[in-house]
């Protein structure tokens, strides 16, 4: 699947999960490039922020897909109801699939950052 094509298939939510995961990842890489305790507190507030508009995000795309695919009729008639139901829950998650990825790489970052400060601990 093309980037593009999971991105707009998650729909406008993926915009704002994109947004506060970059913010997270950005402060993570600060904070693995110079270790510093109190830079800790905001990549776990950018975190929180990042999850819940994940958490918004599948929730919309799924009320979208719920409220949606029965008021058209030709698809709540089809026999193929299943299908596209199951398709729109399947781009409902495409905002934890985006966000939960960025957020790892993010708390990767973390990890390293508190490997060196631990190792800088040791030093002193």
């Amino acid at each position: 699947m093309k980037f593009w094509i999971f991105f707009v298939g998650g729909g406008l939510s993926m915009w704002f999960v994109l947004l506060f995961a970059a913010f997270t990842l950005a402060a993570a890489i600060g904070f693995a490039r110079r270790p510093d305790p109190r830079r800790a507190d905001a990549v776990r507030s950018f975190s929180w922020a990042t999850v819940f508009s994940i958490a918004s995000g599948v929730c919309l795309n799924l009320a979208t897909v719920g409220s949606k695919v029965p008021a058209n009729l030709a698809l709540a008639d089809s026999p193929r109801m299943p299908l596209i139901v199951m398709e729109g829950i399947a781009e409902s998650l495409a905002p934890a699939i985006l966000g939960f990825m960025l957020l790892s790489l993010a708390w990767t970052a973390m990890a390293i950052g508190h490997r060196r400060l631990s190792r800088e601990a040791l030093r002193e």
